[in-house]
């Protein structure tokens, strides 16, 4: 309940809900009002039932002109959040007395609720990622084994394990494009620097002083590094002290000099030397003159029905978290999957401007995306319906994460239309 309630109070607030910003409190006044003194239950029984059930769950044709009376001009929201609850279908006559509301209301309108991305500067302000925060505090992690991994390790493990899964398939359907002499080798030695990630690049176009240059030679010079003179901004990443960052400066030159003599040639290297996987994936779509270039990377992301692989469909790539918590994991494959869907699709639209006759294999996916509200949109959805998966054994952790990735799928939407649905 408490799910469904925040999803309401963040999409209210855009005014998506019958143009009312506060659609729920004003629901709420006109049930009582329409009762009198008997407000001990209409709200939950008359209302919040209606609108779950026959509002967001059900198709806009097939609502009946009483639900459009009693809950307005709603969308279609059919993303499982206000299904029937197994609870509600095992003890029907659940009642909630009118004044639960009114408290739970009371504290949600201190607050200030943003559908964005945007950080909260104060106490007050609440976005979607606060959904995770919450999450955190409520479970305790002794008593279930519970372990929360940071954004930046998940991003790392993430993209090590499904771009190389990604690479290698789709090197099994076009192998040309991946032999030793092709264009996408040749991009590494072009612009190395593209691939070496900024934090090691940091300071490495800039001379060292004499000072520093001389204890690079001498060992015995060395022995102020560790405290004087500190490393200056200009050169160091934060902390680093003078040995850290010649250390870091000598990793580049070493790394830079394996790219530009083609001595990186594997997906694996990309790993080994910590380069920028999903750039180099993400300029091989975007540079490349192939359509089965394309078709492979793209079909082995989202899948393909009538595209034959040992007599069978292409299924879509799945990405399963295992232990799903509060979605960390599920959120880095979603931010690493989006770029590579975009760049497949852009792709598709040049090769279909360029000639349009040569590319006709590409229609249906084009005209799919057309019945969407924007390409981004389209995007994500793909990604949460056909490659993310999780289990966990606290149900409340899957139903979190599937709310947070349909507040996502608001976002993404920009604004909710008359003829669009969520699913």
């Amino acid at each position: 309940m408490l799910n469904r309630l925040m999803f309401i109070y963040f999409i209210q607030k855009k005014g998506f809900l019958n143009n009312d910003l506060n659609y729920l409190r004003n629901k709420l006044n006109e049930t009582q009002e329409k009762h009198g003194d008997n407000k001990f239950y209409s709200f939950y029984r008359e209302f919040l039932l209606v609108l779950f059930h026959e509002g967001f769950a059900r198709e806009l044709d097939k609502r009946s002109a009483q639900t459009m009376q009693i809950i307005g001009k709603i969308s279609y929201l059919n993303g499982g959040l206000f299904d029937v609850h197994e609870l509600e279908r095992k003890y029907p006559n659940i009642a909630i007395p009118d004044s639960a509301f009114e408290k739970i209301f009371d504290f949600f309108d201190k607050y200030d609720w943003h559908l964005d991305d945007r950080p909260v500067s104060d106490d007050k302000q609440i976005n979607p990622d606060v959904i995770d925060h919450i999450f955190k505090k409520y479970i305790n992690q002794k008593q279930t084994g519970a372990y929360y991994t940071k954004e930046n390790i998940t991003e790392y493990i993430s993209k090590n394990t499904i771009i190389p899964y990604l690479f290698e398939e789709a090197k099994k359907k076009c192998e040309i494009t991946f032999k030793e002499n092709s264009y996408i080798w040749q991009m590494l030695k072009d612009n190395p620097d593209k691939y070496i990630y900024e934090a090691v690049r940091k300071g490495c176009d800039k001379d060292l002083s004499d000072y520093i240059s001389k204890c690079i030679d001498n060992v015995s010079q060395r022995e102020e590094w560790n405290t004087h003179p500190p490393a200056t901004e200009e050169y160091a990443l934060p902390t680093e002290i003078w040995r850290e960052t010649v250390e870091r400066r000598n990793r580049y030159f070493e790394v830079k000099s394996k790219l530009e003599n083609c001595e990186i040639n594997s997906i694996n290297d990309f790993i080994t030397y910590n380069l920028d996987i999903r750039q180099f994936v993400e300029d091989i779509i975007t540079n490349t003159e192939s359509s089965d270039l394309v078709k492979a990377f793209y079909y082995t992301i989202a899948g393909h029905i009538g595209e034959k692989s040992n007599g069978k469909d292409i299924p879509a790539m799945s990405i399963l978290d295992p232990t799903c918590s509060s979605g960390v994991f599920l959120f880095a494959g979603l931010n690493i999957l989006e770029p590579l869907y975009d760049a497949c699709i852009d792709k598709m639209y040049d090769f279909k401007h360029e000639k349009p006759d040569s590319y006709k294999e590409f229609d249906s996916i084009l005209e799919d995306i057309e019945k969407h509200p924007n390409k981004e949109y389209f995007t994500y959805k793909s990604i949460i319906l056909n490659n993310l998966y999780e289990v966990d054994i606290m149900k409340e952790a899957t139903e979190i994460d599937k709310l947070r990735l349909f507040l996502k799928l608001v976002l993404v939407q920009k604004l909710i239309t008359k003829k669009t649905t969520m699913a």
